[in-house]
């Protein structure tokens, strides 16, 4: 997406050699380095980041314009690295003095239920209101699953709340139906209400840290403690409206459908979106990434200058991936050279 933030920070790194700015009084910086210093550069399969590459150059990014005419015909690894090494300089971020941060995981929610109320222990699927303004505030979760949401479509019935639960926290999802229908689910808007992570709220509970820092064994605890669970839930005010997508899916914040394994979403009070990126970190069990990515989504969790959440992609794999990683990391901004 063009923006004039966007346009001041590519025109800023033009500028500088070793470049530098400052956010909320805290330095970022961004010095150029060779595509020799990207670990695995050579190594990465750089076509499995084609969809990804290409859907963001779909959104015409200022600055990446040799880029994505140059995209348009390449069909190898070779060729695209080539294209990437001839128009695009590497940077490596720094941010308060460290070059490493924070990555996380996030998945494309899947849970089941019907189109139609069929049963009491359903919880509707609400899209956004008929006056919803981005920012504005409305209903919070406890006042929405009490007392439901005027004015308010319900596009589906969650069979299991736990399920919805996540599905809210990670901002889309498929519902599968009895039938073997699978509805995609995207973000929407949600209530204006602050985000309060479930482990978070799991930890001031006394709950074992083990658990509370781990997606998939804070799903085992919900669902071993529903009606506690189903109060410790409410305390996270914010509340997610979905609509259903036709074609490709989950879009990311940047308006494009996310890449599994290939997509990043990052704090655009530093990185742009549709800002081709080098990351260095490992998956929860040790085992090294290092790839090409790109900036396509954003979140609530995330904040800073080094911080990011992978997108594993769909499917129980990439639930158990993504809920436990909780990685130390570092990465590179891929910046036009003209």
């Amino acid at each position: 997406m063009r923006s004039f933030w966007a346009l001041g920070f590519l025109f800023f790194l033009t500028a500088c050699s070793s470049s530098h700015y400052l956010s909320k009084g805290r330095a970022f910086r961004l010095t150029p380095v060779s595509f020799n210093d990207l670990n695995g550069w050579q190594q990465d399969s750089l076509k499995d980041a084609l969809p990804a590459l290409q859907r963001s150059c779909s959104k015409q990014p200022v600055g990446f314009e040799s880029f994505c005419i140059g995209l348009t015909s390449v069909n190898t690894d070779v060729e695209l690295r080539k294209l990437v090494e001839n128009t695009l300089q590497p940077y490596k971020v720094t941010s308060r003095g460290s070059e490493y941060g924070k990555i996380t995981g996030y998945y494309e929610a899947e849970l089941t239920g019907t189109r139609y109320h069929e049963n009491g222990a359903q919880m509707p699927i609400y899209g956004a209101p008929l006056d919803y303004q981005n920012g504005e505030k409305y209903p919070s979760r406890a006042s929405i699953e009490n007392k439901g949401l005027k004015d308010a479509k319900i596009i589906a019935w969650a069979d299991n709340p736990i399920d919805l639960f996540i599905m809210h926290v990670q901002g889309s999802g498929r519902m599968i139906t009895p039938d073997g229908e699978v509805l995609q689910l995207g973000y929407a808007g949600n209530n204006g209400r602050d985000f309060t992570g479930i482990g978070s709220i799991l930890k001031e509970e006394g709950v074992d840290p083990s658990i509370a820092n781990s997606m998939p064994r804070i799903r085992e605890w919900c669902m071993a403690h529903p009606n506690v669970a189903s109060k410790l839930m409410q305390k996270n005010e914010r509340y997610i409206f979905f609509k259903e997508l036709a074609g490709d899916g989950p879009i990311g914040s940047a308006g494009v459908a996310l890449t599994p394994k290939r997509s990043l979403a990052v704090d655009t009070n530093y990185i742009p979106m549709h800002t081709p990126m080098w990351l260095e970190t490992t998956t929860p069990d040790g085992a090294p990434i290092r790839q090409l990515m790109m900036a396509q989504d954003t979140g609530s969790a995330i904040k800073g200058g080094i911080r990011a959440d992978f997108f594993w992609g769909y499917g129980k794999e990439a639930f158990q991936t993504a809920g436990h990683m909780n990685q130390k990391g570092s990465y590179y901004l891929l910046l036009p050279k003209k």
